[in-house]
Order: structure tokens, then C-alpha cells, then sequence
């Protein structure tokens, strides 16, 4: 199939499911001036790309073994360019190796989050994926008589790279309504943590959690390069997950099943658990917190 036959498929996808942020990233590349041997990469890229998203949208369900499914495919993916030196192709500062994971958690959450939009979300208030999330608002005017007369409201947002969140409306004064986006689930996804990608995730857990106590906030590295000094358990992140369970500079290792399947399966415990029914929460789990 000529390549721009594959291309269009691509965008197809793309404006079926904006969410896709590697195939959005594989877009803008094609569409640009690139250097013979970048484009030379991304010509063997694509079809491999196409396989792979091809194999993710038909894995529909989210058992176990279906998360196993989608690791695999995953791996398959990542492997092909590591073998293929792609990393060395593509600079870091076009996001095009971040955007795989950032996509992949869009993926492997998509048909559980469809399934409780089905079973919860008459109003269709609920969305995943890559979002700017509300962390707080604050007063504004634009001097004394108007902080008397009429205030007006303003939020600050943090990116978060992948989330399952919900949006609101909110305003005073008859003012024209601000959307937020509160997350239940926020996710900061990284090819490596380094110590100063961890303060930076300190600081946002803060601030997000801040926003909505009840949002689980985690961060999802492939690797980790932090002293075993520095212990993150001070902070408000929830947990770390290490994908590959390995130091950036250790050799090279897929994607461990087992600890996507526990970021997954403890994302989904959280949203299903109580949260603010402590008597449920008592009856339960006899736990509080």
C-alpha cells in the first residue's frame, strides 16, 4: 500500500479518536520539512504504527488478560524502534517517543472508560484523555470598586498528560460560565524521572490535589533515575510506576505486564471505592482514608 494510503488511514483514526496523541505527533511530522533520514524512519514507521494501533482497537475488553494483550502489542512497538535506533532519528524536543505512552494510557483505559459512560454518565460529562485540569480559582477585579461591585473568578490549570475527569460550568455575578475539568484519575506519563522531573510532579500533585482531594495522582515512567535517597512518600503522589522496573541507563527491557496491570487495576479500585462515605468506607474496609 503507498504510503499516503496508510497516511490517510492514520488521519482517519486521528479525527475519530482526538485522544490519539502519537498518531496526532506522527501527523504533524509527516506534514513537515523532514530530513531524508527522518523521513526515511517515519516511512517505515507508519505501517508498523498502523499494526499496532490496528491490534489495540480490537483488544475490547479490560481484564486481565486483555491489559496483558495490550503490553504485548506495546512492546512489540517499542522494539521495533530501539532495533530500529528511532530514538537517535527523532529529537527529544518533538515528543515523539512521550507521545507512545501518553497514547497507550488513552488505550488501555478507553473501553472501561466507555463503560461506565454507559452506565453512569447520562449527561455526558465525562471524558479521558489528555487535558488541562483544574487545580484552583481565585478572585480577581480590576480594582476596589469592582471587587465591590462585580468580582469575577479565574482558574489555574496544570496539563496532565492523561486523565478520566469530568467538567463543570462555573461563574457568579450572571457572569458567562468557566469550564474546569476535575480529574478522578490524573496521570503524569514519563520516558524517565530524573530528580528534577520529580519535583516538577511533586509540585503538580500539590496543586491538583488541592483541587479535588479525591483525585487518585500517580506518575508512569519507563524508567527511573532518582538516588534511592530521595523518597517520594513526603509527597502527594499516590504511587510511582516504573514500567520497565530498571534505571535509565540499565540495558534495555520491555514493558513489565505486572506493573501496568497494578497502575491499571489500582486506578480502577479507586474510582470504584468510596470516597467521601465514610460510613461505607467503615462497613466495608473498616478504613477511613
Amino acid at each position: 500500500m503507498p504510503i499516503n494510503s496508510y497516511f490517510e488511514w492514520i488521519c482517519q483514526q486521528r479525527e475519530a479518536l482526538p485522544q490519539l496523541s502519537h498518531a496526532s505527533n506522527i501527523i504533524s511530522k509527516f506534514n513537515s520539512n523532514l530530513k531524508p533520514r527522518e523521513k526515511e524512519a517515519l516511512d517505515q514507521l507508519i505501517p508498523k504504527y498502523i499494526g499496532y494501533l490496528e491490534a489495540m482497537l480490537g483488544i475490547t475488553s479490560y481484564d486481565r488478560e486483555s491489559v496483558e494483550s495490550k503490553v504485548d502489542c506495546l512492546n512489540e512497538y517499542y522494539n521495533f524502534m530501539h532495533n530500529h535506533d528511532f530514538d537517535r532519528i527523532f529529537s527529544a524536543q518533538g515528543k515523539f517517543r512521550p507521545t507512545i505512552l501518553e497514547e497507550f494510557l488513552f488505550l488501555l483505559f478507553k473501553d472501561y472508560v466507555e463503560n461506565i459512560k454507559i452506565r453512569e454518565d447520562e449527561d455526558d460529562v465525562l471524558s479521558s484523555g489528555a487535558v488541562k485540569a483544574y487545580s484552583n480559582l481565585y478572585f480577581k477585579a480590576k480594582n476596589f470598586r469592582n471587587f465591590i461591585k462585580s468580582p469575577e473568578i479565574g482558574v489555574n490549570e496544570k496539563d496532565q498528560d492523561y486523565a478520566i475527569y469530568r467538567s463543570f460550568d462555573i461563574s457568579i455575578n450572571n457572569a458567562q460560565p468557566i469550564k474546569i475539568r476535575i480529574p478522578a484519575i490524573a496521570i503524569e506519563a514519563k520516558t524517565y524521572i530524573d530528580k528534577t522531573m520529580l519535583d516538577s510532579i511533586i509540585a503538580t500533585a500539590e496543586k491538583i490535589k488541592s483541587g479535588n482531594p479525591h483525585t487518585r495522582f500517580i506518575a508512569v515512567a519507563e524508567r527511573y533515575d532518582v538516588s534511592f535517597a530521595v523518597d517520594p512518600a513526603y509527597s502527594r503522589i499516590d504511587q510511582i510506576y516504573v514500567l520497565r522496573k530498571t534505571m535509565r541507563k540499565s540495558e534495555w527491557m520491555d514493558i513489565d505486564k505486572d506493573v501496568v496491570w497494578k497502575m491499571f487495576n489500582d486506578s480502577i479500585k479507586h474510582l470504584e471505592r468510596p470516597w467521601s462515605d465514610i460510613e461505607t468506607r467503615i462497613i466495608e474496609e473498616g478504613v477511613i482514608i
